[in-house]
């Protein structure tokens, strides 16, 4: 597997998880693999990409968030936090 450099100077997880690669980069966003350092859990963490000219949250996030929640596969990630 080719391990991505990571953005760490543009992105911080805090204190309770470690970024371990980031996974792939688009349009809206990048994720990246990231480890919870207290329970060992791997999740995908999404960074979105906000357009300095507008405000609030890009509506092709918001409509991704949705879709997300809702929908329930053993290929399709859980929705977490936000």
């Amino acid at each position: 597997m080719i391990k991505k450099p990571l953005e760490e100077k543009k992105f911080n997880l805090g204190d309770e998880y470690e970024a371990i690669q980031r996974l792939g980069k688009g349009t809206y966003g990048s994720v990246f693999k990231v480890k919870n350092r207290k329970t060992k859990e791997i999740i995908a963490v999404k960074k979105i990409k906000m357009d300095v000219e507008t405000e609030g949250v890009p509506s092709t996030a918001l409509r991704e968030i949705s879709i997300l929640k809702k929908m329930v596969h053993p290929n399709v990630t859980e929705v977490k936090g936000l």
